[in-house]
């Protein structure tokens, strides 16, 4: 009897430390305040993330940025604005998860991204266009692709247009490639004119207005909103120009003729995601493309990729 009881009581105390050691463990993991690291421990609604975006697009993506953190309080979007030229480099030598621009990657860059086993998915977004600033002192208010294409290959066009100068946003910027590539056939050594850069979008609209021979290239984007304080400051400045096959056909950059393609001057907004997870840059891109951010995109002045659907609600008496 004895020795029977002296069993059980050694195996009563080996499963009192069993349980106390079980206990012990699930302590020591509930006391674990190791804290989760937002950079890589993101999710699509929560963490960090750095999101490049063509700086031409950036009144659109503040509020498509604003938006989208007041629904998601967890999610810290860093959205870095650069010119295309910049933007081109960092995928090339930067670990990018997001970008919106208005290229699609070349072979450059699909070449790097093969590399490194990097399979992006890329969507069209929205229609921006490249708008044409002239002084307001100018009279003529149309302009035919055929007079800028002769302006950048001769620079002698047909009057009224001859002696003007022509400026672009910056050297590496995505309007003057989408110029070269709408009206040269992407070959800039046909630009035999003298073609200049300034220091960004406020200073080209500086330099238009100051100088009556001058015709400026900006994104459509600076200007689209008209709610917007800036760009209402920046369309106070200069006169924009409508733009056609010819001068009978020119029409204003509006969201109509982005949309229906009529002006002649338009350029995609193209999402390019790059991570391999589905991470924040995924939850991003996917309010840009969803029904919330096509409504903002409508709302700021470019014409969505996908045109929101109203819904109206007929109430009977």
């Amino acid at each position: 009897m004895s020795s029977n009881a002296e069993g059980m009581d050694r195996r009563s105390a080996l499963a009192g430390r069993g349980l106390v050691t079980c206990w012990l463990l699930f302590l020591l993991a509930a006391c674990d305040t190791t804290p989760s690291n937002p950079r890589t421990d993101d999710n699509p609604t929560s963490g960090h993330v750095v999101v490049l975006v063509d700086e031409g697009l950036k009144p659109v993506f503040e509020d498509l940025e604003s938006i989208f953190e007041h629904f998601y309080k967890d999610a810290d979007l860093d959205l870095r604005y650069l010119p295309e030229g910049g933007i081109l480099t960092a995928m090339q030598h930067d670990s990018v998860r997001l970008v919106f621009a208005t290229f699609a990657p070349g072979a450059d860059q699909d070449a790097y991204l093969r590399s490194k086993q990097i399979t992006p998915h890329i969507e069209t977004v929205a229609t921006d266009a490249v708008a044409v600033i002239a002084n307001k002192t100018v009279t003529e208010s149309r302009i035919g692709v055929s007079e800028i294409r002769a302006q950048l290959t001769t620079g002698v066009p047909a009057e009224p247009w001859s002696g003007y100068r022509l400026l672009f946003d910056r050297n590496g910027s995505g309007v003057a490639r989408t110029v070269i590539d709408s009206l040269l056939g992407g070959d800039a050594s046909l630009m035999k004119a003298q073609v200049f850069s300034t220091n960004g979008i406020d200073s080209l609209v500086a330099q238009v207005a100051r100088n009556p021979n001058t015709l400026g290239f900006i994104p459509f984007a600076a200007i689209a909103d008209k709610d917007n304080a800036h760009s209402r400051h920046l369309l106070e400045q200069v006169k924009v120009l409508a733009v056609g096959r010819d001068t009978s056909h020119a029409v204003l950059p509006s969201q109509t003729t982005l949309a229906d393609g009529t002006y002649p001057l338009c350029r995609p907004v193209v999402m390019l995601v790059l991570e391999p997870k589905a991470g924040l840059g995924t939850g991003f891109a996917s309010f840009v493309a969803g029904h919330k951010g096509q409504r903002i995109i409508l709302k700021r002045g470019l014409a969505p990729a996908h045109i929101p659907s109203r819904e109206i609600e007929v109430v009977l008496e």
